[in-house]
């Protein structure tokens, strides 16, 4: 062992001094070092032989790195999931105007993983999305106020990617979640560094007009343009690039208005090419072209990650209202793996009960592909009111276990696969860490159920 120690230190002062002398020969020589491999370079370590009692010393890159590990996505086969919004986030993101340090951040996220693991829940639809903007460091979209304390003032460390660790080591599938629309307000988005994309488009007139309408001083993406809905599928790219997460989830923040001012210039070049159909087909379409893309740059990322719609619980108004063309994508191949409606009511409205909304949804699967998932809020356990509900306006006060009873009828639903409610705030102060009374009852109705719930 000593003769190879002292074979080694020549091996290695040799090899020193030849990089030494190739350093002087190609001074002033960049065109040529690049091609230029000394004999040291090229030198190997003593093979071991049989019997001796050497080891090989030198090993080349590819034996010394290890493989690259194929990421797992996680997704149950029954989604529990809860959505925590920018609003759940806000006070945690920030204080008294400015971010919070890395490590008071995370102990607060701590606490709120662990209490949605507490609750039986397995998967987060988390908030990355909510303005046009994102809650991470992002070269396609601009801060979000919200995480970082304004528009203009750039992230000091990453939450998502503090979120993504935290949220797997717990065993969650974390489902990005994104609006597709929406952007900041007039004067919010003034704020907006130059260097990205929709603060450019704003400072030039003509394409402001054309891919940034507004509605009620607040900005929108015109997603009948092509350029617009690349930069929404851009956005999900480096989502997907950066991160390990599960799937992408887009809410119903889709067409604001019926108002046909909103895209005007882009239907009637539209129709000025040869294009056919009204001004609401052409909208459902471009929604839909944007749904089909992103499908698709969801399925290239990785095996396994999933994308789903949230739409809003009435399908009249999803429809004819949203331009959401929820039939197509739940009956065609390339739209979805899941969708979610919304049905925030009781089984005692007027118009949309819980129990014939829920199947109203599931008819419209025609794709064994796509699953359906009952999305539900306590919204109306906390205020104890349903002003839309008409005969069913005081349900929410009269009865405590309504959540309960629309669990347990998820499971008479063929095609559902889970359950999503509405949101952090709902149980818990994200900041403080205290409960929230007003839903307790209902809370305790239906969270023991949650746990042994199955739908296989």
């Amino acid at each position: 062992m000593k003769r190879f120690a002292l074979r080694l230190l020549c091996s290695l002062l040799a090899l020193l001094m030849c990089s030494c002398a190739a350093r002087q020969t190609s001074a002033g020589t960049d065109d040529t070092t690049a091609e230029t491999v000394t004999d040291a370079e090229t030198e190997t370590a003593p093979e071991q032989t049989a019997g001796s009692d050497t080891e090989t010393v030198t090993e080349t890159a590819a034996e010394t790195e290890p493989p690259e590990e194929e990421v797992k996505y996680v997704n149950h086969a029954d989604m529990k999931a809860m959505w925590i919004s920018q609003f759940d986030m806000a006070n945690v993101y920030v204080k008294n105007g400015k971010q919070r340090s890395e490590a008071e951040f995370t102990k607060l996220l701590k606490r709120i993983l662990d209490n949605v693991a507490r609750n039986h829940y397995n998967t987060i639809i988390f908030q990355v999305r909510p303005y046009a903007d994102s809650m991470y460091p992002s070269d396609v979209c601009p801060p979000c106020y919200i995480a970082s304390g304004g528009y203009g003032t750039e992230l000091e460390y990453d939450p998502f990617e503090i979120l993504i660790k935290e949220a797997h080591e717990r065993g969650f599938s974390v489902q990005a979640w994104i609006n597709p629309m929406r952007a900041m307000l007039v004067k919010e988005i003034k704020l907006v560094s130059d260097r990205y994309t929709i603060k450019q488009w704003y400072d030039d007139s003509r394409l402001r007009s054309l891919y940034l309408p507004v509605v009620s001083d607040r900005v929108y993406l015109n997603i009948g343009e092509p350029e617009v809905r690349d930069l929404i599928v851009r956005g999900a790219e480096e989502l997907f690039q950066r991160y390990d997460v599960d799937g992408l989830h887009m809410d119903d923040y889709f067409y604001p208005t019926t108002d046909t001012s909103f895209d005007a210039k882009t239907f009637s070049n539209f129709r000025d090419g040869g294009g056919k159909g009204d001004l609401a087909k052409f909208r459902r379409e471009s929604l839909s072209a944007l749904i089909h893309s992103l499908y698709e740059a969801v399925k290239a990322s990785g095996e396994g990650r999933i994308f789903g719609i949230s739409p809003a619980g009435n399908m009249q108004t999803v429809i004819n209202s949203h331009y959401a063309d929820v039939r197509t994508w739940c009956r065609d191949d390339g739209y979805l793996d899941y969708i979610c409606p919304q049905v925030y009511f009781g089984f005692e409205h007027a118009t949309v009960p819980f129990d014939q909304t829920c199947e109203k949804w599931q008819s419209i699967i025609k794709n064994d592909n796509v699953s359906l998932i009952i999305g539900m809020s306590l919204g109306k356990a906390k205020s104890g009111i349903d002003n839309y509900a008409g005969k069913g306006k005081n349900e929410w006060s009269e009865h405590k276990d309504i959540l309960l009873r629309c669990l347990q009828f998820t499971q008479t639903l063929e095609k559902c696969r889970g359950v999503a409610y509405f949101c952090y705030q709902y149980f818990y102060d994200p900041a403080g860490g205290a409960e929230e009374r007003a839903t307790k009852a209902e809370r305790d109705n239906f969270v023991p159920y949650l746990e042994m719930i199955t739908w296989r």
